[in-house]
């Protein structure tokens, strides 16, 4: 501990004497001058803030302002007074410092180091605390469980690495820059720099030791408040600093707790924003308000990676591809179920066509794959000019949803689409499967007073496979047609029956199904349902190892229905469109090799069947 030895200031020298309980101290102290620190616990806080300032580094004119005694500490219902506090510049704490007189036992210093337990459990911003009594000091930083702490050899000095005296990041703009339609003034993403979130879910995995898709997850959040923080800057004047930054504050906890603080309110924001617009929104989207998870170390070096970037000045398609480079590894290190393909997803949009006037969903949209790459094709047409900008802006903001049972897979979903410049309100965090009363703001897509969750003109996805087991069979399968009079049902199949439901008449669906579901005579019964629903348009085989790589080996096909219109049978009278893709361009370990023939088999069906 950096921390001279206790000494004993003079009274008459202490600081903050305008504080109540300091000067209620003093004037004890200069009355009874045979007292000391064992009987007067304010000898101890003087020491302890003169050696903040004379030992750690931290400025003197913070006294009062920054460094603030008896701060006010809500824990729960009841209110407490943290002896000492040091605030970041927005006046949030992130170093809270508790003191004892040195006469206090052991059971009691014990009881004073759970309340400052509690002081940091119930703030956001802080991380890091010491509880000292001159004679004994103990400090300890709050881990990814905000419940749990490790001991530290000692509090942060001021200012760390010189930070203090770097220029801060702010909105400036060139007339070069304004001609071409940047924005915040920062870097934009480009192919040089496309590894940069590969980078910083590296250094996460790192520093915290994060299994890949936690690590994935949190940087999910600190994209969140990337985005946010860039946003709010360019609705200000120029010159304005960002607070996405470590330039400024004086150590890693203060740069911490300014980024969980811009986190927090960007989460409220959002929320205020969007639960006007969409009825049950917290419920159902609100997955943002879980705290940032990470220790400062790691959430600050993220921050000195993307900091100088911009995510509002990069082209959608890099920022896109920057993420799926953190998301590969990712799926690969045990999110395999949540994932589809790069190749199947290609395939099976290719095929749909998906056109700007379409609203689409995928009812187990995991990473939001389906999703993105809709918007991807739409883009297209919208910069050749086949799409006029108020109709694009639609599509993108109106016309993508999704619904995912994982928070952390909505968490990742809403983050690319985010970098796909929005559409993310519209990942709702629930279960696909629940009776339609759970999807209000589905129904309501068709008008405030629709029932009917026959909403959307396309449907992408990819169901989970497996069956229910135990008490779920009950209260679930009983809600299907297909599962009438059945004690198990696969997921896919239920997935199979609830997209047709949330399908219109007339409206395309592409479903990634296993091959038993078409071929074997257990399932008799759904091919036979599903030939009173729509269509068969096309069936593709895929090859065996198509999902080997993301942790499942099932032999799978992708399967396109149109609906009948208006409840009647009629087809369009084409034959059903077959192929088999031999080569989806990589091997069952996931390496890239030979030469996808999925943009063959997209231009064959629209040649010769089309829709």
């Amino acid at each position: 501990m950096k921390a001279k030895p206790f000494y004993k200031i003079n009274p008459d020298e202490w600081l903050l004497t305008s504080n109540p309980d300091v000067e209620y101290a003093r004037k004890k102290a200069v009355d009874n001058p045979t007292m000391d620190e064992h009987q007067i616990e304010e000898y101890v806080r003087q020491w302890i803030l003169s050696e903040l300032i004379n030992t750690y580094g931290y400025p003197k004119e913070w006294i009062g302002e920054r460094i603030i005694v008896e701060e006010t500490v809500q824990m729960a219902t009841m209110e407490k007074q943290a002896d000492i506090s040091i605030k970041n510049e927005r006046h949030k704490t992130f170093l809270y410092i508790e003191t004892k007189n040195a006469g206090i036992t052991q059971i009691e210093f014990d009881k004073a180091e759970k309340q400052l337990m509690g002081y940091l459990s119930s703030t956001h911003t802080a991380t890091v605390g010491m509880i000292t009594s001159g004679k004994v000091t103990k400090c300890l930083v709050k881990k990814i469980d905000p419940n749990d702490f490790d001991y530290i050899p000692d509090i942060p000095n001021y200012d760390q690495k010189g930070l203090r005296q770097k220029s801060k990041l702010v909105r400036e703009l060139t007339p070069e820059m304004i001609k071409i339609g940047r924005k915040t003034g920062l870097t934009p993403i480009t192919d040089k720099y496309e590894d940069v979130l590969f980078k910083c879910h590296s250094a996460i995995r790192d520093i915290d030791g994060s299994h890949a898709d936690e690590a994935l997850d949190e940087l999910s959040k600190i994209i969140y408040a990337k985005i946010y923080d860039e946003r709010t800057t360019i609705d200000a004047e120029e010159g304005v600093p960002f607070r996405f930054q470590i330039y400024g504050a004086g150590n890693t906890e203060e740069i911490a707790s300014n980024i969980r603080d811009l986190y927090k309110e960007a989460t409220e924001k959002d929320l205020a924003r969007y639960s006007q617009r969409i009825p049950g929104y917290e419920r159902s989207r609100g997955v943002f308000k879980q705290q940032i998870r990470l220790s400062s170390n790691a959430l600050v070096k993220v921050v000195e990676i993307l900091q100088n970037f911009s995510f509002l000045d990069s082209k959608g398609d890099i920022k896109g591809r920057a993420f799926q480079k953190v998301l590969g590894p990712a799926i690969r290190a045990g999110m395999g179920q949540y994932f589809t393909p790069d190749e199947v997803v290609k395939l099976a949009v290719g095929i749909i066509k998906p056109q700007v006037t379409d609203l689409i969903l995928d009812p187990f949209c995991g990473s939001g794959h389906f999703l993105t790459s809709a918007l991807d094709g739409v883009k297209k047409d919208y910069e050749i000019g086949k799409v006029d900008e108020y109709s694009f802006h639609q599509f993108k903001f109106f016309h993508l949803h999704g619904i995912e049972k994982s928070e952390r897979m909505v968490r990742i979903a809403m983050s690319d689409m985010l970098l796909q410049d929005d559409g993310h309100s519209n990942i709702r965090c629930t279960d696909a499967l629940l009776s339609f009363d759970n999807y209000p703001d589905i129904k309501a897509l068709a008008g405030e007073e629709n029932s009917d969750p026959q909403v959307f003109d396309t449907i992408l996805t990819n169901p989970p496979f497996g069956s229910l087991m135990g008490g779920e069979i009950g209260n679930i399968i009983g809600r299907f047609e297909l599962g009438k009079g059945k004690k198990s049902l696969p997921l896919e199949i239920m997935g199979l029956e609830r997209c047709f439901q949330f399908l219109k008449p007339g409206g395309k669906m592409a479903i990634v199904l296993q091959d038993g579901v078409l071929t074997d005579t257990s399932h008799a019964h759904v091919r036979e349902w599903v030939h009173g629903q729509g269509e068969l348009v096309a069936v593709v085989s895929l090859p065996d190892h198509t999902f080997t790589p993301y942790g499942a080996s099932p032999k799978t096909s992708l399967v396109f229905f149109k609906k009948y219109s208006d409840g009647k049978k009629i087809t369009s009278g084409k034959p059903v469109f077959f192929a088999k893709v031999e080569d989806i361009g990589y091997d069952a370990t996931g390496r890239q090799k030979g030469k996808s023939e999925i943009h063959e088999v997209i231009n064959i069906f629209h040649k010769q069947r089309g829709w």
